[in-house]
């Protein structure tokens, strides 16, 4: 019994800790819309209350084993200690209670157990049930007028099943006042329920997670540039139709024969006509989830590649079926972000307040490009000539390695990476702005990183070339070179120079 409670707690404590986590991730970020906030919120639900199904489905499964006394006691403790408060459960824990007194010979306490119940809430079969009850406690308390009544009662709702003994052989063991006969056919006509914990808990996590994923894939926010991971996306859709279709088809099955069985249909133009209309549900919510399944496989339009691993981060290109090619980075195996989508969500009022002062800023944009001798002979218009994948996206990813490499190292005060772009439109990263005192006043300070070029490593590996600067925004200093960094281009691993001139 205290196993019950604690198992319960195991599905109430873990799903309120998920609407926790889920709600963080919602205000915190801004991967997905509300609409797939709900639909999180919805799964972790589903998954809850259809594992509690579960569990109760296998304790009444664990309960038809036990003895007529461990059943009522157990049926008792369900009753005073949890449903109580739940009239219509509180009344299926009475009628259990009243068949094990009667089967424990205990007629007194079934007659009372009978008497608390509410029948208001009962279906026909429970009634049929309830009835031959109080018929089996009148013959042995000898009330005739009650037995006359319960009788008449009993004997109006039908036997769809065709379980209970006819009448005129109830009619016999009545005049004999034979409860033993009577006892023997309770068993037969209210047989154990099959539970079935395991297919109950395999549809709770088939539906969970189809709430979960497509909430996910059409609630996420690509105008932030994120995007479900391709590989998870693949295996999620192909799962999740292959089981939908299958439960679906499984569930029209079942549904026809019950009701085959329950309105007793003939064979003729009823039962065809019962074909017909579930045939037609089936395909039709085949088509649903068949539609659903290909346009998840459209939407993904291109092929995933990890191209390369940092202490924070996995990259990836997404090599795109008409030919194009998109940057992402990750930090686990759901959700990816664009690298082009982190260069539209930074500070892109730099730009505009570039673009306003560029009549202003000639000397600015020396600092922010320094010419140097090797740049004025053109080695770096070379360099970019001798390596064609040195593109926009793979100089966003190595600055961003870069920085993650000054972040470990603790190389810089208040770090904050952004990626902006000077008024000639050349994109370069921010690590840091901070202040120092320089000559007794205190001056900003910003720590940025420009693209150099490629350049080749000690072992002949194509890298990309980093310079990080110390710039004063404010114009009252010469900018200053702090270090320069070469970044593998396909393992994204950062290389200290460790020099600060051209």
């Amino acid at each position: 019994m205290r196993k019950s409670d604690w198992a319960k707690w195991l599905i109430v404590i873990p799903a309120m800790l998920g609407i926790v986590l889920v709600t963080y991730v919602d205000r915190t970020t801004d991967i997905w819309g509300f609409g797939a906030f709900i639909c999180q919120l919805i799964a972790i639900l589903e998954l809850a209350y259809g594992m509690r199904i579960a569990m109760l489905a296998q304790s009444r499964k664990k309960s038809y084993r036990l003895t007529p006394e461990e059943r009522h006691e157990y049926a008792q403790y369900l009753y005073e200690k949890q449903y109580q408060r739940y009239p219509a459960v509180a009344n299926q824990m009475l009628l259990v209670m009243a068949r094990m007194s009667i089967l424990l010979d205990n007629y007194e306490r079934a007659t009372q157990e009978l008497e608390d119940i509410c029948i208001d809430k009962f279906n026909p079969a429970q009634l049929k049930v309830y009835y031959y009850l109080k018929v089996v406690t009148a013959v042995v308390a000898g009330d005739t007028e009650g037995l006359q009544e319960s009788q008449m009662r009993y004997a109006g709702i039908p036997d769809t099943k065709c379980v209970y003994p006819p009448e005129t052989e109830l009619a016999e063991w009545i005049e004999q006042r034979d409860t033993v006969q009577m006892a023997e056919a309770l068993k037969k006509a209210v047989s154990d329920k099959k539970e079935h914990p395991v297919r109950i808990s395999i549809i709770t996590l088939i539906l969970a997670y189809s709430t979960f994923f497509y909430g996910l894939w059409y609630g996420i926010n690509r105008d932030m540039g994120y995007e479900v991971r391709y590989r998870f996306a693949e295996i999620s859709i192909a799962v999740i139709t292959i089981s939908l279709a299958i439960l679906l088809i499984w569930g029209i099955v079942s549904l026809y024969r019950h009701n085959c069985q329950a309105l007793s249909i003939q064979p003729g133009k009823n039962r065809v006509a019962l074909m017909i209309i579930f045939g037609a549900a089936a395909i039709f919510t085949l088509l649903i989830i068949g539609m659903s399944g290909l346009s998840v496989v459209f939407g993904m339009d291109g092929e995933e590649t990890v191209t390369g691993h940092d202490s924070k981060y996995t990259y990836i290109t997404v090599q795109e079926d008409y030919g194009g090619e998109r940057r992402y980075r990750t930090n686990n195996p759901f959700v990816m972000q664009s690298m082009d989508g982190l260069w539209w969500s930074s500070d892109s009022s730099d730009i505009m307040d570039a673009e306003e002062d560029n009549e202003e800023s000639s000397d600015a944009d020396t600092e922010d490009f320094p010419v140097t001798e090797d740049t004025q002979n053109g080695d770096v218009v070379e360099d970019y000539e001798a390596e064609g994948q040195h593109d926009g996206l793979t100089i966003q990813n190595a600055m961003l390695a870069v920085y993650n490499y000054l972040q470990e190292n603790n190389a810089l005060q208040n770090m904050a990476f952004s990626y902006t772009a000077n008024a000639k439109g050349e994109v370069y990263g921010i690590v840091s702005e901070t202040q120092e005192i320089k000559d007794g006043n205190t001056v900003n300070v910003r720590y940025c990183l420009y693209d150099n070029g490629a350049k080749t490593d000690a072992d002949g590996n194509s890298c990309g070339e980093l310079v990080l600067e110390k710039v004063y925004p404010d114009g009252n200093y010469e900018t200053e070179l702090v270090d320069f960094y070469l970044v593998n281009t396909d393992t994204m691993q950062v290389t200290d120079e460790q020099k600060n001139t051209w």
